[in-house]
């Protein structure tokens, strides 16, 4: 055996070397034609970057699909159905949603108001997961098709 061989059981017996243990929780997301899709999600990941690490990508209404720089355009919207093993909304996430609703300039551009908020409307940026058991509804997908090239 290697000296790194017996370097790593030592660590081992000892409890060294070993990173932090990733946890998961699962969850269900409703896609927008109903189907339910259980996924398994990191803790402390938010309900937008878990959708992506499975391959849902929920609309955000930006070119690539992607996150804004500064979570405050409040296109990543999703209906709560079941809040179990959420994170709270917070004050800044309810402007956010305000903000949108009112169409109030975001980056220094005008933009349209958007959709009425319900009770239970979130944002998938802002929302955080930190248990298991929510049941989460994604009103529209990226649209890949949606980007025209010149």
């Amino acid at each position: 055996m290697s000296r790194f061989g017996i370097r790593n059981r030592l660590k081992k017996a000892m409890g060294l070397g070993q990173g932090p243990q990733i946890v998961r929780h699962e969850l269900t997301y409703v896609l927008p034609n109903g189907t339910e899709r259980k996924v398994q999600a990191e803790e402390h990941y938010s309900l937008l970057m878990a959708a992506d690490a499975v391959g849902i990508t929920i609309s955000t209404g930006r070119r690539a699909g992607g996150t804004c720089p500064d979570g405050k355009c409040g296109l990543c919207r999703v209906e709560i159905l079941d809040a179990s093993g959420l994170s709270e909304q917070k004050d800044a996430e309810q402007q956010v949603i305000a903000d949108h609703v009112a169409g109030t300039e975001h980056e220094g551009r005008p933009r349209e108001p958007g959709p009425p908020a319900k009770p239970n409307t979130r944002l998938g940026c802002h929302t955080k997961i930190r248990g298991g058991g929510a049941k989460v509804l994604i009103p529209a997908l990226f649209d890949p098709d949606s980007i025209v090239g010149e």
